[in-house]
C-alpha cells in the first residue's frame, strides 16, 4: 500500500460512467500524461474508493503531507465552476459517495495529520452517460462546461502541491522530445 502513498497526493473521485462524475478520474488521467516530482502522487479513488481509501489514510503510519481532493460537489455554481473548500467547513451529511456514505467524517479526521483541499466542480449532469460507448475520442464522458473545467482543476491542484504547471508542462514537452533522440 505504500506504493500508492507519496508526501502530496492529488485523489480523483468519481464513477466515470455517470457523466460528470467522472470529473475527478478525467483529471487524473490528463495529470498522469504528466512528469511530476517524485514526492507527488496521483489516484483514481473510483466510485467507492474515497470512502475506504480516506479511512485507510487516516489509520496509516505513512506522511502525506498534503491531499488534493478532485471532484464533483453541488453547490449551486454554473456547471464547470470550481469551489475550494476543506473539510472543516462541510456540514454532516454535505459530502457523501453515490451510496451515501459520508465521507467528511473519514476526511476530518485525516486532517488531523494530512493539510486537506477538495476542488468541487459544479456538476451538470450525473445521469447515466448516453454517449455512444464505441466513440474514440471520448475517454470520459462528462458535459463540455465540465471537460472545460479540467485543464483549470489541473493547475490548481497542481499549485496546491507547489507544483507550476507550466513548467509540468514544459518539462513533458523535454522529456518526450529527450525520449525521440531530439
Amino acid at each position: 500500500m505504500s506504493d500508492w502513498y507519496a508526501e502530496n497526493m492529488i485523489v480523483g473521485c468519481g464513477n466515470p460512467l455517470q457523466t460528470d462524475d467522472g470529473f475527478g478520474p478525467a483529471v487524473i488521467a490528463e495529470l498522469k500524461k504528466l512528469s511530476l516530482p517524485d514526492n507527488v502522487k496521483v489516484l483514481d479513488a473510483g466510485l467507492a474508493g474515497p470512502h475506504y481509501l480516506f479511512t485507510l489514510m487516516a489509520q496509516s503510519d505513512i506522511p502525506v503531507k498534503k491531499m488534493v481532493i478532485l471532484d464533483i460537489m453541488n453547490f449551486g455554481g454554473e456547471p464547470g465552476e470550481i469551489t475550494r473548500v476543506t473539510p472543516d467547513v462541510l456540514s454532516p451529511g454535505a459530502y457523501t459517495d453515490p451510496h451515501s456514505w459520508g465521507l467528511r467524517e473519514p476526511l476530518q479526521i485525516l486532517a488531523e495529520k494530512t493539510d486537506i483541499v477538495i476542488f468541487g466542480c459544479q456538476p451538470e449532469s450525473i445521469d447515466i452517460s448516453q454517449m455512444d460507448n464505441e466513440a474514440d475520442e471520448a475517454e470520459f464522458w462528462v458535459t463540455e462546461s465540465v471537460r472545460k473545467a479540467i485543464p483549470k482543476a489541473m493547475r490548481l491542484a497542481l499549485a496546491e502541491v507547489g507544483v507550476d504547471y507550466g513548467t509540468t508542462i514544459a518539462s513533458q514537452g523535454n522529456l518526450q522530445r529527450e525520449r525521440a533522440g531530439s
